[in-house]
């Protein structure tokens, strides 16, 4: 699981199974919160989501050049 694709995994992402995996973890975050909610003080947990961009490398941004 990878922080930078919101603790998914690579196949996961690529095959488009991430919504229903959010999905699923929102329910058990959702369920430990009521349980407990004496627990996580602040507010409901949320699953981090996926970002719309993930590097391995990211590519370095060339300058424009323009040709006098």
């Amino acid at each position: 699981l990878h922080s930078g694709i919101g603790y998914h995994t690579p196949w996961s992402v690529h095959h488009g199974l991430t919504d229903q995996i959010d999905e699923t973890r929102q329910a058990a975050l959702t369920r430990a919160w009521t349980a407990h909610p004496e627990r996580i003080r602040q507010c409901q947990p949320t699953t981090p989501g996926i970002p719309s961009h993930a590097w391995i490398n990211q590519p370095q941004q060339q300058e424009a050049t323009l040709n006098p």
